[in-house]
């Protein structure tokens, strides 16, 4: 019953919809048979699964190849980064769900540059990653938060004043700001056991139910997701 309760209520202060929308924007892009996605950065295959689910030829890439394996006895297809390089190829849309942040800009250019040498003219690049929380941190080799004009300025903009310019180009289509409940996070009741605990728990589900019923106005905004194509060579 303890696990069941613990589910539920990490399915509701995690109700943001992100995944939801990352999906709904790939159908909206209407790809052909012929499309192939590539997933940077899969992890255990969660979105890559759905992905799969909703009739794409999706492909992931993972950096630790334990997980590699793990997703390929589940029927994923997946590889290492090395594994990628090796195998090439050109893809219609590449995913790169909360990756970003975990690099520093030095980091961050050449990382989206190798992966962007690989997408068609045309296609597009969806980014999904957090902004500064309470918790951004939380996620131990979390580097930066990125804000989308950051990326457009390094990847578009090459008037900007800026120490870094990409070789391959982007342009911003499309915007979506994840919003999620309230939450109190600086409390010392969340890392100790304690009637007082549960009390925290409480206002977290009553934070989520002020959240839907107020239109998800009464919330917090605390990442993005964002769609860049790659224009082509007549369009740059």
């Amino acid at each position: 019953m303890r696990k069941l309760l613990q589910s539920f209520y990490l399915s509701a202060v995690n109700s943001d919809g992100e995944t939801g929308h990352i999906l709904a924007l790939l159908k909206s892009l209407d790809l052909g048979p012929d499309s192939r996605v590539l997933d940077v950065g899969c992890g255990y295959g969660r979105l890559l699964a759905l992905m799969r689910a909703s009739g794409l030829d999706a492909t992931g890439v993972e950096v630790n190849a334990e997980i590699v394996a793990t997703n390929l006895g589940k029927g994923l297809p997946c590889v290492t980064p090395q594994q990628f390089t090796s195998s090439g190829g050109q893809y219609d849309v590449i995913v790169m769900a909360h990756i970003i942040e975990h690099f520093s800009p030095a980091d961050l250019l050449p990382f989206m540059d190798d992966y962007l040498d690989h997408l068609k003219p045309g296609g597009r690049l969806i980014v999904a990653t957090p902004l500064m929380s309470d918790y951004f941190y939380d996620d131990f080799d979390h580097i930066k938060p990125y804000q989308p004009n950051g990326i457009v300025m390094v990847f578009g903009q090459h008037s900007a004043q800026v120490q870094y310019y990409a070789r391959n180009r982007l342009v911003l289509r499309d915007l979506w700001f994840r919003r999620s409940p309230l939450r109190i996070s600086y409390s010392r009741w969340r890392y100790f056991r304690s009637p007082w605990r549960y009390s925290l728990f409480a206002l977290d589900f009553a934070a989520v139910f002020i959240f839907f019923l107020s239109g998800k106005l009464i919330g917090k905004t605390n990442g993005w997701v964002g769609v860049f194509e790659k224009p082509g060579k007549s369009d740059s």
